[in-house]
């Protein structure tokens, strides 16, 4: 197998797990994929600020302005004032969005074991797993 062969094989597969796992993200929570990550974002790191996000997200600042202020109009973050930096504001997860992230974990797990998980051994997530991280790491390093 070509590398082109197995860039088209990862980026479809990867177009078609996203398509399955928004739209049924979408349906049980009302919110797409994008902002459920930087929710998960949100409630891994605590209390951060928007360049925080977009580092974790990989994301311009800019861009994670505009999706921090749609989550923040959905009542799902707020902004709190920075103690430590009167120029900026800390992101907050409200109530609203702990229950989103709590349904949208079981609904992403549920979609993800059906159109993937199913179709893979033990074994070959492990090694699909490592692979991945591998690929992954270099790729961070080879950008600075």
């Amino acid at each position: 197998m070509g590398l082109y062969d197995l860039f088209f094989d990862l980026t479809r597969l990867e177009m078609r797990l996203w398509d399955h796992v928004d739209g049924a993200l979408r349906a049980e929570t009302d919110v797409p994929l994008g902002r459920f990550e930087a929710l998960l974002v949100l409630q891994r790191l605590g209390p951060c600020r928007i360049l925080d996000v977009s580092r974790e997200l990989g994301l311009t600042v800019g861009g994670t302005s505009k999706l921090i202020d749609r989550l923040e109009t959905g009542g799902l973050c707020a902004r709190r004032p920075n103690p430590d930096d009167r120029r900026s504001s800390l992101l907050v997860l409200t109530e609203e969005a702990r229950v989103v992230i709590d349904r949208g974990e079981t609904v992403v797990e549920s979609t993800l074991q059906t159109h993937l998980g199913a179709h893979l051994s033990d074994e070959a997530r492990r090694t699909l797993g490592a692979q991945l991280g591998s690929l992954r790491r270099a790729g961070r390093t080879a950008r600075t």
